[in-house]
């Protein structure tokens, strides 16, 4: 086999598990930032829904 075709076939290699890694990555990033999102939302309701039982 050419050692060229080799070092071409590897760079694909891994540029496509880099690829993988990096989806991945945002995948769980963006799963957090929702995560943070849900719960400050969360908490600013029960909040209001405190204020207004207190007011009853």
């Amino acid at each position: 086999m050419d050692m060229q075709l080799m070092s071409k076939g590897l760079e694909v290699a891994v540029f496509g598990l880099g690829g993988v890694f990096t989806v991945l990555i945002m995948f769980y990033l963006s799963t957090k930032a929702m995560l943070q999102f849900s719960k400050r939302s969360n908490r600013k309701k029960l909040e209001e829904d405190n204020r207004k039982d207190a007011l009853k």
